[in-house]
């Protein structure tokens, strides 16, 4: 799957990272750990304690979170125009997404359900899927590569033609980690796992 246009920015969030560069992945995953595991807990956990699988559908298409009293859009999801995350979470509703048995199973379904819509990426499928995942208790069991990750993934060489890769497949220091983790990793840390050794 090919990014949609609003996705070909540089899509991973967060930002600038510090000053100190970490050169062993050991480090990487002890700050990715330190720094930024609570914000992917914190966002599962939205899903997770929403009323019913509708809400969470609502709340994931238009890639949204209540902060408060006011409802905010998530980074990712930024750039994408309002009417197409409005038709994505219409097609959303419609798809049979609770009898999906698996996350590789629920993301099949996103995907041929908003997949054709302007605007919308593989980025938003697979962010949207693993907050319906998180709702649903459906979580990747690989890690799922996209923009981002896939210059990770490649510069830890990884296959990153794939569109995921197994745990198993990981560099050890990576694997004290969960795949959704991993692939929140490699997109943030992506220009320096060049550089990184493998301690």
């Amino acid at each position: 799957m090919r990014s949609a246009a609003a996705e070909s920015h540089d899509p991973c969030r967060r930002g600038f990272r510090g000053q100190k560069r970490l050169r062993s992945l050991t480090a990487i995953v002890q700050d990715y750990i330190h720094s930024h595991r609570h914000k992917s807990i914190r966002e599962l956990r939205y899903f997770r304690k929403l009323p019913s699988l509708e809400v969470a559908i609502t709340e994931a298409g238009l890639a949204r979170r209540l902060d408060g009293k006011r409802y905010k859009r998530y980074s990712h999801q930024r750039r994408i125009p309002r009417k197409a995350l409005e038709t994505a979470t219409r097609r959303l509703h419609r798809a049979t997404l609770r009898a999906a048995h698996s996350f590789t199973d629920l993301i099949t379904r996103v995907n041929t359900a908003v997949r054709s819509i302007h605007g919308i990426g593989e980025l938003y499928v697979y962010d949207t899927t693993l907050r319906l995942g998180g709702h649903l208790r459906r979580l990747p069991r690989e890690v799922y590569l996209h923009a981002g990750t896939r210059r990770g993934a490649r510069a830890l060489g990884l296959d990153h033609r794939l569109g995921s890769v197994s745990p198993n497949q990981l560099p050890a220091a990576l694997r004290r980690l969960r795949p959704h983790e991993v692939e929140d990793l490699l997109c943030i840390y992506k220009d320096w796992l060049r550089t990184a050794n493998g301690a």
